[in-house]
């Protein structure tokens, strides 16, 4: 008997991209990040274990990170317009906060999703071999309840997936979508800078 047709409904999107200039980039990124580290050793402690997690980004005072935004402003105009079908407007779309984990070897970042947030992004300015691969689990949690062995991974019966890093790589996706970070297991930090995009009503 023939199939007519699969139906994938309610699909789950992660959009990648490499930055244009990203070498460029990532070596004036990587100089303000460890120069805030500087500035407040502490840092924060949210999703990390180990590592240092940055306050909040001052944007408005930073010309590298107005550069930055422009150029993958294009990709968020992208991603609204044709993926989710929603009226572009510049000024209801909003970076809603901006910071940047470091984790040395052995650290790593546990399970968590943005709340309050539209999308959440994920860009790589230090990943070396070994580093530590993202890991986003599927938010239809109920699955696990009664999960069958699994003898091939599919579209359809895959509860996480890992997206291995690579420096200037962009990663963009739903906030609801939990994710996790694996140990760093390579001798060189690993630093990602994270961001919040919301659109006002």
């Amino acid at each position: 008997m023939t199939r007519q047709k699969t139906h994938k409904i309610f699909p789950v999107p992660v959009f990648e991209y490499k930055v244009e200039n990203y070498n460029e980039f990532n070596v004036e990124l990587e100089k303000y990040i460890y120069n805030l580290k500087k500035k407040d050793e502490k840092g924060l402690t949210a999703s990390n274990v180990g590592g240092w997690h940055s306050p909040f980004f001052n944007i408005a005072e930073s010309d590298l990170l107005k550069k930055f935004l422009n150029t993958i402003h294009k990709y968020l105009f992208e991603i609204i317009t044709n993926d989710f079908g929603l009226k572009y407007k510049i000024e209801k779309t909003k970076i809603d906060g901006m910071w940047s984990i470091i984790n040395p070897k052995n650290t790593f970042n546990i399970r968590h999703n943005h709340a309050n947030s539209f999308l959440s992004a994920a860009y790589y300015v230090k990943a070396k071999k070994d580093s530590g691969k993202i890991k986003f689990f599927d938010p239809k949690e109920q699955r696990v309840v009664n999960a069958p062995f699994v003898e091939k991974v599919t579209d359809l019966s895959a509860v996480a997936l890992n997206f291995e890093p690579e420096e200037g790589k962009l990663l963009i996706f739903p906030s609801y979508l939990h994710h996790a970070v694996s140990k760093n297991l390579s001798h060189e930090d690993r630093i990602v800078i994270s961001f919040n995009i919301n659109i006002d009503k």
